[in-house]
């Protein structure tokens, strides 16, 4: 049993609309509201990683069809407030896909507080965070998408998959970045932008020019540890002369974060972060848009995975600047282990 990825126009997946087929979608706003009801969810995305290397959207629609593999799936568009029961939904075998559309209230909601759900941690969580055109933010907003043309700018997509029971998904994550040696930083406020002062080395001080006064790289993310997982917080945007910093997730003022350690050669460090993970049972993955660029993704082929160039992932918490997948595996193969001569 596997999963098929691929692209295709808006008429061709509409085809596999009908035909009853089970998609988790990535495209442009307007390709993904003209499709017909059916058993998919989606986000707005303006690049995938296909079998053929990276690719801008133009009129395309990345799929990933789930059909082979679930047994049974429901849908569903959540707020913040039905988020919060999410883990009170898992399958008793299988994992929870979930699309939050990025730069919203609800992202903001959800990163704050989604580790803490109750039963979250049941079953795999896994997701993106739905994206579109960096120089269009102020003008468009991302959406998510379930089951229906109606796309919401503030409703999560939620899809649910029970697995035969000979199956079972895990999570995978690849991170290239930890804390550095320099200061511990606070914010006052949670959000994607910070414009005051924040706490830096328990000083007050601006972080945008906190950043240029200190030559800080600018692909370097800032990192929390939070609960033992390591959280990375992307920075997409740094003006000393305004003081503004932008954040692709929202900040947190009850953690603390430094900027992550050094990263001398990004692509060869982010190749040898993917040669550690099982890519070859990937299901499901999304890659962060900030990888795509630093990593040179565009411009790669022959990837060992498939999937959306997004504004964030989702492995149980919400995750900038990594690559997430969910492998599906089979008991029986996992039992009997390697072949001895």
């Amino acid at each position: 049993m596997t999963v098929e990825h691929g692209t295709g126009t808006r008429d061709e997946i509409a085809g596999l609309i009908h035909a009853g087929r089970i998609l988790v979608l990535a495209g442009a706003e307007a390709d993904l509201a003209s499709l017909p009801c059916g058993r998919w969810i989606g986000g707005t995305a303006t690049s995938f990683i296909t079998a053929a290397g990276g690719q801008e959207a133009d009129g395309r629609i990345f799929y990933s069809d789930l059909t082979g593999i679930a047994r049974n799936v429901r849908l569903h568009h959540f707020n913040l407030s039905e988020m919060r029961r999410i883990g009170r939904l898992h399958p008793a075998n299988g994992f929870t896909m979930v699309i939050i559309p990025g730069f919203s209230e609800l992202l903001a909601g959800v990163s704050a507080k989604i580790m803490d759900y109750e039963g979250i941690y049941h079953a795999p969580l896994f997701g993106w965070v739905s994206a579109v055109d960096l120089a269009q933010l102020g003008h468009m907003r991302p959406k998510s998408f379930s089951g229906a043309p109606a796309g919401s700018a503030e409703h999560a997509a939620v899809m649910t998959v029970s697995l035969p029971d000979e199956l079972f998904a895990q999570l995978q994550i690849a991170n290239l970045f930890s804390p550095g040696i320099g200061p511990e930083i606070r914010f006052g406020k949670p959000g994607f932008l910070a414009e005051g002062e924040c706490l830096i080395g328990g000083k007050p001080d601006n972080l945008a020019r906190y950043i240029e006064a200190e030559t800080i790289d600018r692909r370097l993310p800032l990192v929390t540890d939070h609960d033992g997982a390591l959280i990375n917080i992307s920075i997409i945007a740094s003006d000393a002369q305004t003081g503004r910093a932008t954040f692709l997730a929202p900040v947190n003022p009850a953690l603390t974060y430094r900027f992550a350690g050094d990263i001398l050669d990004y692509p060869r460090e982010f190749f040898r972060a993917l040669d550690e993970l099982d890519l070859g049972s990937a299901a499901l993955s999304c890659i962060c848009a900030q990888n795509y660029e630093h990593a040179g993704l565009r411009q790669s082929t022959g990837l060992p995975f498939q999937g959306p160039v997004t504004f964030g992932q989702i492995a149980y918490g919400v995750l900038n600047q990594t690559l997430a997948c969910l492998t599906i595996s089979n008991h029986e193969e996992e039992d009997a282990g390697p072949e001895t001569g």
